[in-house]
């Protein structure tokens, strides 16, 4: 039987691809940067060597039918905790999947600088059309809410409506700065994909300073970020935020505000201890 033989080459790494599509062994490092898995968008590593092959157009689309869910009817609790932050907070969100805007807006003010995903076309079943006809001859899926998939941002990126706003309101009011589970597109090299938006927030905070807090199970790099821009002391708190948001609902939706705050304090610590142990 003839077998015969194929050119082989070495697949080109896009840009969006380095970003969503890590290297098998960057895929298999135990303490890997977030890459792709930030976004919601968690490969595994023989699939991510298929998908270095087809255009990045079908990526996208790959890419945003994975980051889309269901608006559930009650919240889940990493969202509804922010119920309990005093209203109108100003919540920037780099997420792409609206759910934060679709549960806690109103009250909160929430903006989404990076696009959002259109879900009436991603929740459509012809929508695996369309990731068909990407995957075969590379169209690019439609983008209405003008969405910046993961890659270094441009220098344009803060002429966005969302940064005026954002920077509107930044600059006259709230006392503190916290920062939920971001490392601003971090990479393994230790850069940032999010330069544009860091400084953004630097010139924010240095003409405005207030208390700057990062909430992050290794919040060590995000710290580090912000204590060598801004010189001052910046509180980690090495914290998961899908278990301390689930403590805070569980113990106000039990003792509502009538408790002392000390004493609630001390039950979401017991309540995440238990969670986290």
């Amino acid at each position: 039987m003839d077998l015969g033989s194929y050119p082989a080459r070495r697949v080109h790494l896009s840009e969006i691809k380095a970003r969503l599509l890590p290297p098998l062994k960057e895929l298999l490092a135990v303490n890997r940067a977030d890459a792709g898995a930030r976004v919601g968008f968690r490969v595994e590593p023989w699939r991510a060597q298929l998908l270095l092959g087809v255009y990045d157009e079908a990526l996208v689309s790959l890419f945003q039918r994975a980051i889309y869910r269901e608006i559930e009817a009650i919240p889940p609790v990493n969202y509804r905790a922010l119920y309990y932050v005093k209203a109108p907070t100003l919540l920037f969100d780099f997420n792409n999947d609206t759910l934060l805007r679709r549960y806690i807006s109103p009250p909160h003010i929430v903006l989404n600088p990076h696009g959002s995903i259109e879900r009436r076309l991603l929740g459509s079943p012809d929508y695996d059309v369309f990731i068909r006809a990407a995957v075969d001859f590379g169209l690019e899926p439609p983008n209405p809410m003008r969405i910046w998939y993961p890659r270094p941002e441009p220098k344009w990126i803060t002429e966005r409506r969302e940064y005026s706003v954002a920077r509107r309101y930044l600059s006259f009011s709230g006392d503190v700065f916290l920062s939920i589970g971001y490392s601003f597109g971090r990479t393994l090299s230790g850069t940032i994909d999010d330069v544009e938006s860091f400084e953004f927030f630097r010139d924010i905070l240095k003409r405005r300073p207030r208390r700057v807090v990062v909430l992050d199970p290794q919040p060590e790099h995000v710290v580090g970020l912000f204590e060598d821009a801004l010189r001052q002391r910046i509180y980690a708190c090495r914290l998961y935020w899908d278990c301390l948001a689930s403590a805070i609902c569980q113990t106000v939706e039990q003792n509502g505000w009538s408790s002392r705050l000390p004493e609630l304090n001390s039950q979401i610590s017991k309540l995440y201890d238990a969670r986290t142990r």
